[in-house]
Order: C-alpha cells, then structure tokens, then sequence
C-alpha cells in the first residue's frame, strides 16, 4: 500500500461560503479552488521548497480551462487574496500564484 505525504491548509467558514456559488455550464469556484491547491501540490512534489514556490500560469490559460472570462478569473483570485487564501502577482503576461499557510506532513514525521 502506497501513502503518499500529506499537504494541508487552515481554511475559514467565509472560504466555503464564497466557493459554494458558482454558475451554470462552467467550472465552480470550489473545483477552481481545487485545482489551484492541486497545482501547488504538484510544485511541492518536484520542488524541495515547493511549498513557498508559485505556480506560474496565466489569466486566459484558466479562463480557458475554467470556461469563465478574463475577469471573472482575476475577480476570483482577488477574492481569495483578500481572503487570505492565496497570494498572487502578475509577472508581465504571466502571473504566479501561491496558495498560503500551506504545510507539508512527510510520512516519517507524522505521529503514529
């Protein structure tokens, strides 16, 4: 059986309250959400400091993927920076993107 490290996050109750609205036809906010914490999980795995390295990505990569314009992505992220969920910034065409209080549990150091 193969257990993999744990990586987890302090969330709030105004967190869920704002992923649980979403729109018809397009990708949730909370499935956006996952992905973005996907995303930085993914960066911790390749990455010896992957937890306080962002993602690179791009506004019109996730409206794309998100089916949701340009400005319902950058409303999002601005949403959860003022959260204090993620933190990101605009690197000329390209952006970064961080998900805060990210911590990593190695399976060694986890109590039995």
């Amino acid at each position: 059986m193969i257990v993999e490290d744990l990586y987890f996050t302090k969330l709030n109750a105004n967190l869920f309250l704002f992923l649980e609205k979403s729109l018809p036809n397009r990708t949730s906010r909370f499935e956006a959400f996952l992905e973005l914490y996907k995303a930085q999980i993914e960066r911790c795995k390749i990455h010896p400091n992957g937890i306080n390295v962002p993602v690179g990505i791009t506004y019109d990569y996730l409206a794309k993927k998100w089916n949701w314009d340009r400005k319902t992505v950058m409303s999002f992220l601005k949403s959860l920076q003022e959260m204090g969920v993620l933190e990101y910034k605009r690197c000329g065409y390209n952006m970064e993107v961080r998900i805060i209080n990210l911590a990593y549990f190695p399976i060694e150091k986890r109590p039995k």
